[in-house]
């Protein structure tokens, strides 16, 4: 073999050779033919590879006494004596760029391939720790109200079934949908939601199903809607009781059909969905006034979550303003306060109607208010309050109220037998519901 063609053959051979072992065995086939029977390559690490058996095997690295240096990097042992165009001065000069070449070229791909394994690691660690950190549930459930509420959510979120959330204004009905679709397994999927109440009438159907061009004025191109864009993932219906009729009897079909059909088309596009709906509405009384579909509710109450509100979950209050004050007090950028505890206490004492949502505005006027340094509770809650605590339910009261709300929801509002909520509380039945039309507490919101 000439030196010109051997020193091509080497090139090839060593071009794609991105490891010692590879770049070795590539050199020890390559130069078999000239009767080479061992190739050392000596290195930081030695490594030599032998012909044994008709194969080439991995052998010890230790320098054979007897190899031949073809380079400074490259020794090789032979059979016989090697011909005299590969041990010549001008061929092992050529050799060794080649060999000094293909060995720089390696490194780089080392180097290259070790910090692509650095940063697929640390990557792997980052979101380890971004999916640690998302494991922390956003809903705050320190009273057994709110556990019970939290425990249903965790219970259903890994099925499709489709839930339904009740609870006053502004008690976190939505927040708890968002645990929901953390916790299932469409997360890595948007969750996209719609107010029912807050969108016009005549444009709830498009904005749920989509339209086609053209299919009214002002359509002037294909619009996808939710339903299409939520595909495979959660759709979340805020103050479902807001809906239309029509967009009811829609809605009712794309549940049983899990189809949908654009506004102004005629084809049926296949929807992957899961739905959550949530009202402060009394779905029940709707339905029987004729403002909302039975059926609907039947579709939409497969699974029933009811968040208590903020006056049924005092023992949320305290943490509810610390992690609130935080969050605000970083969107207001100043640093957070020191929440004190006659603070603490006026907040608690309150019954709060506009449940999370008004204790979230409370606090940051608070914050403006004690410019960064301590909570400054404004006058207006200071005035609701006090009226409040002349003119509301007596404290007695209060807890009567919370000990029957309690009861019921553990007894699914079942009232009378051994296991019933007058039982538990103590009462006769008759009492029990004396007790209940006077703190109007409705036994169907139980159920």
């Amino acid at each position: 073999m000439s030196q010109l063609r051997l020193l091509t053959a080497v090139l090839d051979a060593v071009a794609d050779s991105h490891t010692p072992r590879a770049f070795i065995r590539a050199l020890a086939v390559v130069l078999e033919p000239v009767g080479v029977r061992r190739v050392e390559l000596r290195v930081l690490t030695p490594i030599a590879i032998e012909r044994l058996a008709n194969e080439w095997r991995v052998a010890d690295g230790r320098a054979d006494r007897k190899a031949v240096l073809l380079s400074r990097q490259v020794a090789v042992t032979s059979a016989r004596r090697l011909p005299k165009d590969v041990t010549s001065d001008e061929f092992r000069a050529a050799f060794e760029k080649v060999i000094e070449t293909a060995l720089l070229h390696m490194e780089v791909v080392q180097r290259v391939a070790d910090l692509s394994r650095r940063a697929h690691l640390e990557s792997r660690e980052l979101r380890a720790d971004l999916h640690r950190s998302q494991t922390q549930t956003d809903v705050v459930a320190r009273s057994s109200a709110m556990r019970d509420a939290l425990s249903r959510a965790q219970l259903v979120a890994v099925h499709p079934t489709t839930v339904l959330i009740t609870g006053e204004s502004g008690s976190g009905k939505e927040v708890m949908a968002r645990e929901i679709h953390r916790l299932s397994s469409r997360d890595q999927r948007p969750m996209l939601q719609l107010n029912c109440g807050a969108i016009p009438e005549n444009l709830v159907e498009s904005e749920l199903f989509g339209h086609e061009r053209g299919a009214f004025t002002g359509a002037d191109r294909l619009h996808k809607g939710l339903f299409e864009r939520a595909d495979r993932g959660t759709l979340f219906l805020d103050e479902v009781g807001e809906l239309p009729l029509a967009a009811q009897v829609k809605l009712l079909r794309v549940l049983q059909e899990r189809k949908i059909t654009r506004v102004g088309g005629v084809e049926q596009i296949d929807v992957d969905v899961r739905l959550i709906a949530a009202t402060n509405r009394p779905l029940a009384t709707m339905v029987s006034d004729g403002c909302f579909r039975e059926d609907l509710l039947y579709r939409l109450d497969v699974f029933a979550i009811r968040v208590p509100s903020l006056r049924e979950r005092r023992g949320d209050i305290a943490p509810l303003v610390s992690e609130l004050v935080a969050t605000l007090s970083g969107r207001l950028r100043i640093v957070p306060p020191q929440v004190t505890r006659s603070v603490l206490s006026r907040l608690e004492a309150y019954d709060w109607p506009g449940n999370v949502r008004e204790l979230a505005n409370t606090l940051e006027t608070a914050l403006i208010l004690g410019r960064g340094e301590s909570l400054e509770l404004p006058t207006e809650f200071v005035d609701r309050a006090t009226h409040k605590s002349r003119t509301g339910l007596p404290r007695f009261d209060s807890a009567v109220r919370a000990a029957i709300e309690q009861s019921l929801r553990e007894t699914r509002g079942k009232i009378y037998g051994a296991d019933g909520s007058a039982a538990r509380l103590g009462l006769k039945p008759a009492t029990l519901q004396s007790k209940m039309k006077k703190l109007g507490i409705r036994r169907g919101d139980f159920c």
